[in-house]
């Protein structure tokens, strides 16, 4: 008995635990990014939601200079993407359907 005991207490050490990394959301509603600027850990996913009827996308960069980190289109109201930022620094996007909206997200330490 206190064999079967020790190899249920052992087999449940062993199992993993999966702790899952910080997030951040932005939403896209009424033409805009809410918040247009996040700061936030390195390691953190952030997760952007199309809450507008129309399609928006989330493109790196500026509109005169593009980057090549991240461009998705969220199509529908209730799309979402993601994307972890694992190092520090400041990345821009804007929507490049309507591009006088922008957001910053200055990752830290």
């Amino acid at each position: 008995m206190r064999l079967l005991v020790f190899l249920v207490v052992v087999a449940a050490l062993q199992q993993s635990v999966t702790i899952a990394p910080p997030t951040a959301s932005v939403a896209i509603k009424t033409f805009q990014f809410a918040p247009d600027t996040l700061r936030v850990a390195a390691g953190t996913k952030v997760i952007w939601m199309n809450q507008d009827d129309i399609e928006h996308t989330v493109t790196a960069g500026t509109p005169p200079k593009r980057g090549a980190a991240f461009d998705a289109v969220l199509r529908t109201k209730g799309s979402t993407i993601e994307r972890t930022f694992e190092r520090p620094g400041t990345f821009t996007y804007f929507c490049d359907r309507h591009q006088f909206m922008r957001g910053t997200i200055t990752i830290t330490r």
